[in-house]
């Protein structure tokens, strides 16, 4: 059954650990070469490299909102990693957002060594963090 196949049970944990702020799994999940992207035209568009760069990003995240909720609607799992479908509410001053996020996994050994993190409305995104 997939759900029971170590990507779904990777990406779960990994979730669980960023919505409490687990600095300390975090980096038991992700390989010390791990390359973190955030696509789009605005300040948090980039890459992070390695546990400590990918620590800062989500940090930087929840400190630069007044409020952020994240829930997660679906796990997808493949042979090299998992798509985890989320919605992201997110308050900054006036501004707010409330949109649809796909971040892609791709699994090394039992460790996430890549991630890509996309918008489903870029727009809207850009327009928020800038």
């Amino acid at each position: 059954m997939l759900l029971d196949h170590p990507h779904v049970a990777l990406a779960r944990t990994l979730w669980t650990a960023v919505a409490d702020g687990d600095a300390a799994v975090i980096r038991l999940l992700v390989s010390d070469d791990v390359v973190w992207r955030s696509v789009g035209n605005n300040p948090r568009a980039g890459e992070y490299r390695g546990p400590a760069g990918v620590l800062d990003y989500l940090a930087s995240a929840g400190e630069s909102v007044d409020r952020l909720q994240s829930t997660l609607e679906a796990i997808y799992v493949g042979e090299d990693g998992a798509i985890v479908w989320y919605h992201v509410d997110a308050r900054r001053g006036r501004k707010s957002l409330s949109t649809d996020f796909v971040l892609r996994l791709r699994v090394r050994e039992s460790r996430v060594i890549e991630a890509l993190v996309v918008p489903v409305d870029q727009r809207k995104n850009d327009a928020f963090w800038k």
